[in-house]
């Protein structure tokens, strides 16, 4: 007759037990890290404060998982510069709202690309949310955006000029302005929807230029997931000629390209090629999915004139 559990009993409640502490350990975590309530007074502080700043002075949110709330608190934070920003450049100074200490988030990171840190100039709390002002000089500012100027905009391919407004049609394929997830990030830009080798032309016959233009190319929908498509051929020129040429791959994700340029007024041209349309799988090269190369492009000035 046994008097007691077994061996193997034991163990097996040693490893309940531990897994019942371990998750009692992170709901007690979860709920202090998340134990700050948001009132309502504190997002009617913070609308307040959104509405003192200037118009041309980007606010980001520091604290990403309460974007969906926010959005619905604050119509800045709505705006397509707040939500899908090409990166942290073209803002010499801005705004990043946040719950508590936490206002500087990865997302902001890793937007900083190779800008150095930008200097906090000052904290104002808004109840359990705190609003930050920064500075970075050398983000320079946007003289003229393909994305924001898309209608003006000559798009072509070798059969032609594409037409229609907003999103253009061309025998090849179509191109328009989307918001594109790239890396689980949206990403507003203009997506090409072409054919296997086909080639467009999107031209800016008189843009003002500053410094520099900078630009990135992706593939939409591409998250690191099984899956390899083609590469993009890029090409950047200026007034006729080119000046860059760059396969882009779709492992690259959110992929910057920059040009030197002369101030003043310039034809600037971008030309994309995709090989191919479709995508390959683990069962194979599958036709039917849609490679959609998605780029932006703008002229700043970075340095003094």
């Amino acid at each position: 007759m046994s008097t007691g559990a077994s061996p193997s009993r034991r163990a097996a409640r040693i490893g309940l037990g531990t897994i019942v502490g371990v998750a009692l350990l992170e709901w007690v975590a979860s709920a202090s890290a998340y134990r700050t309530a948001i009132a309502p007074a504190d997002w009617e502080a913070a609308s307040l404060a959104l509405a003192e700043l200037p118009p041309d002075e980007p606010v980001w949110l520091g604290t990403p998982w309460l974007a969906p709330r926010a959005r619905m608190h604050l119509p800045r934070l709505a705006r397509w510069d707040a939500v899908a920003p090409a990166d942290l450049r073209g803002a010499p100074r801005f705004h990043v709202l946040g719950l508590g200490d936490d206002e500087w988030s990865t997302e902001l990171e890793d937007d900083l690309e190779d800008l150095a840190t930008p200097s906090k100039v000052a904290t104002r709390s808004l109840g359990s949310l705190t609003l930050s002002t920064y500075e970075q000089p050398a983000a320079g500012t946007v003289l003229a955006d393909f994305v924001d100027q898309a209608a003006s905009l000559e798009v072509s391919t070798p059969s032609g000029p594409c037409r229609g407004r907003g999103r253009r049609t061309c025998e090849e394929g179509r191109v328009g302005v989307a918001v594109a997830e790239v890396d689980y990030r949206p990403r507003r830009c203009l997506e090409l929807e072409l054919r296997d080798g086909a080639t467009v032309s999107l031209r800016y016959p008189a843009m003002p230029t500053g410094d520099v233009l900078r630009g990135h190319l992706a593939v939409d929908d591409f998250n690191a997931r099984l899956r390899s498509d083609a590469p993009v051929r890029l090409r950047v020129s200026v007034d006729g000629q080119r000046m860059a040429q760059w396969l882009v791959s779709d492992e690259q994700g959110w992929w910057p390209f920059a040009v030197a340029t002369e101030p003043g007024t310039h034809e600037v041209e971008l030309e994309l090629s995709a090989a191919v349309r479709g995508t390959w799988q683990r069962g194979g090269y599958e036709e039917g999915r849609v490679h959609a190369p998605c780029v932006e492009l703008r002229s700043l000035q970075e340095g003094s004139r």
